[in-house]
């Protein structure tokens, strides 16, 4: 009670059990911060959501069908996706996460050879494994970007934030969701989230990494979005030369803008990466 008291008067974060070291991300809907459970001194990502966050985690944490993030990651057990140590609700919602702290954005850079493409292939591989997972539980991501993948130093792939995770067809949490560069054109349009959706996400995630560039330009996010339903990208071979004829077919068969062409589900997209690098390895 006194250190609740003493944080509340200082203005510091306070949360039981966890004493916070740093702020490592400030966002509209959650803050991160680095801490340390004091049961056993283990450094752990402790997300506590906004006001905002925490007015849409209350609406999936009434309806009968959703499940707000802390208790939704609790349910979630893949090596690729971000591992849920605890979590807690009431007048705050928590989070405390395995600690990884470098972003996959960091990565980002031209691929130079079939060596650096070979290890991209690695890494998205394991991220659409991820997706797949979430897929066959019924559930849309909603929000894959590369901001929300981190990479530990092992180079193994984490899926992050499913503060917008929904079961396929929900309505709660209505409206346009997701950061612009990544949305789909359904989701742009406001139809119905579904596993494709995801699956064009992941195509951008594709696109970015290997060309080091996002396929739709724009200074405001309307004009980005505006260019997703519109333009038709630069295929990646003509801005990466090492980018290889069936990474770039499967790469734009992902971001095609009708979702009916897309793969049909985020399995396929990942047996396609497995062939191809199996083909590399043997070849």
């Amino acid at each position: 009670m006194l250190e609740w008291l003493r944080a509340k008067l200082s203005g510091e974060i306070y949360v039981r059990g966890y004493e916070v070291r740093e702020q490592i991300f400030e966002g509209a809907f959650s803050n991160i911060y680095m801490a340390r459970r004091k049961k056993d001194d283990t450094a752990v990502a402790l997300k506590i959501l906004t006001e905002a966050g925490a007015k849409i985690a209350g609406l999936l944490d009434r309806d009968a069908s959703t499940m707000w993030e802390g208790e939704l990651l609790d349910t979630l057990h893949h090596p690729n996706i971000i591992k849920c140590l605890e979590y807690g609700s009431g007048s705050r919602y928590w989070i405390a996460m395995e600690f990884v702290r470098s972003r996959l954005g960091r990565y980002i850079g031209r691929c130079n050879d079939e060596q650096e493409e070979n290890k991209l292939l690695d890494i998205l591989t394991q991220i659409v494994s991820a997706i797949a997972y979430v897929h066959k539980r019924g559930l849309v991501h909603r929000d894959l970007c590369l901001g929300n993948i981190l990479l530990d130093p092992k180079g193994v792939a984490k899926l992050i934030d499913f503060g917008m995770t929904v079961p396929v067809g929900s309505k709660v949490v209505k409206g346009r969701v997701g950061t612009p560069s990544y949305m789909a054109p359904e989701m742009i349009k406001r139809w119905q989230y579904t596993p494709e959706a995801d699956i064009y996400s992941f195509g951008i995630v594709m696109y970015e990494l290997i060309t080091g560039q996002k396929p739709f330009q724009g200074q405001l996010r309307e004009q980005r979005m505006t260019h997703s339903l519109n333009l038709n990208p630069l295929p990646p071979s003509r801005i990466e030369r090492y980018c290889s004829p069936e990474v770039e077919n499967l790469l734009m068969k992902c971001i095609s803008k009708d979702p009916e062409k897309r793969p049909n589900d985020a399995s396929e997209v990942e047996d396609n990466l497995f062939l191809i690098r199996r083909k590399r390895d043997l070849a």
